[in-house]
């Protein structure tokens, strides 16, 4: 999981063009930047634990079959945590 940041200015997504890279910090401490994955279909899921939709689809099980299949597939996926530390589900 990695933590978001925003994009610099004069670099928003534009369709058809590929993504604007950022860099972020995963669940470990390393860095991460989007363009280490170049040439690659990524996923960037936003994720809070505690929100009740988040949970229902991660206990079914409905969550993880989608990621499997995908990375079958030689998709990246990135959970991104989208609340503050102390501010899930809000």
């Amino acid at each position: 999981m990695i933590g978001a940041s925003g994009f610099a200015a004069g670099s928003a997504p534009q369709i058809g063009r590929p993504a604007p890279d950022f860099t972020a910090t995963d669940s470990k401490g390393n860095s991460l930047s989007l363009s280490q994955f170049r040439g690659k279909t990524v996923v960037l899921e936003w994720t809070n634990a505690d929100c009740p939709f988040t949970r229902k689809h991660y206990t079914s099980g409905n969550m993880q079959s989608v990621q499997a299949l995908a990375q079958e597939n030689g998709v990246v996926w990135l959970s991104v945590i989208s609340s503050a530390p102390g501010k899930q589900a809000m």
